[in-house]
């Protein structure tokens, strides 16, 4: 389509948002309003009296890959589905604002190695990370609810056909992230700046919004 790769909080081209397709299709990097690491803090409160790092960030919250030499990464099976507790003590929900919250639960976190962290995060439930649903809505909406979106198709290798679907808003992000249909996909790790908050969804989303394949 001649499109250079963007950050863009825009449609690709005329008003369209273009993917390709996959069994996973990603919305978007959407990078939290804030973390517990963030310089300047509007929404999460902590009593601490010293800076919270993306590294005590990481390897409190995150794990280890063997595979990439112990590595710690806040991704994967520490990232929890839409509503519930995980074995990290992780949860995601919505505010009656429809903020979005991350929270951390000392309780409910089974892993042994627990016991080694800060004392800050044993004391309460708190806020690892926060989206405002101005800024999500702002990144959902501008985005998908111009004229929608297009997939490329692709067959023996080689793109055949481009399927059309219907735009969507805010309210009908927060439907399907609460049904799990969207899910958070965090790929953030040690040593790299950037935070890869990736929103992602999985084919029956797409689907359901298909209008037209030519």
């Amino acid at each position: 389509m001649g499109i250079i790769p963007n950050g863009n909080n825009e449609p690709d081209i005329l008003g369209f948002e273009m993917k390709k397709n996959s069994n996973k299709i990603t919305l978007g990097d959407f990078s939290a309003s804030e973390y517990i690491f963030s310089n300047q803090k509007k929404y999460i409160k902590i009593n601490v009296d010293f800076k919270i790092t993306k590294e005590i960030f990481i390897q409190t919250f995150g794990e280890p890959n063997q595979e990439k030499n112990g590595r710690f990464s806040w991704s994967g099976k520490v990232i929890p589905k839409y509503g519930n507790w995980n074995n990290f003590g992780q949860k995601m929900i919505f505010n009656k604002n429809n903020d979005l919250l991350l929270l951390y639960n000392y309780e409910k976190d089974k892993r042994e190695r627990k016991t080694n962290f800060l004392n800050c995060f044993k004391k309460e439930i708190i806020c690892i990370a926060f989206w405002s649903k101005e800024k999500l809505k702002n990144n959902i909406e501008n985005k998908f609810n111009n004229k929608g979106f297009f997939i490329c198709n692709k067959k023996n290798n080689k793109y055949n056909s481009i399927s059309f679907g219907n735009p969507f808003n805010f309210h009908y992000f927060v439907e399907q992230l609460k049904d799990n249909t969207i899910f958070f996909d965090s790929g953030m790790y040690e040593g790299n700046s950037r935070n890869y908050s990736h929103f992602r969804a999985n084919k029956n989303f797409w689907n359901k919004l298909i209008t037209e394949t030519i």
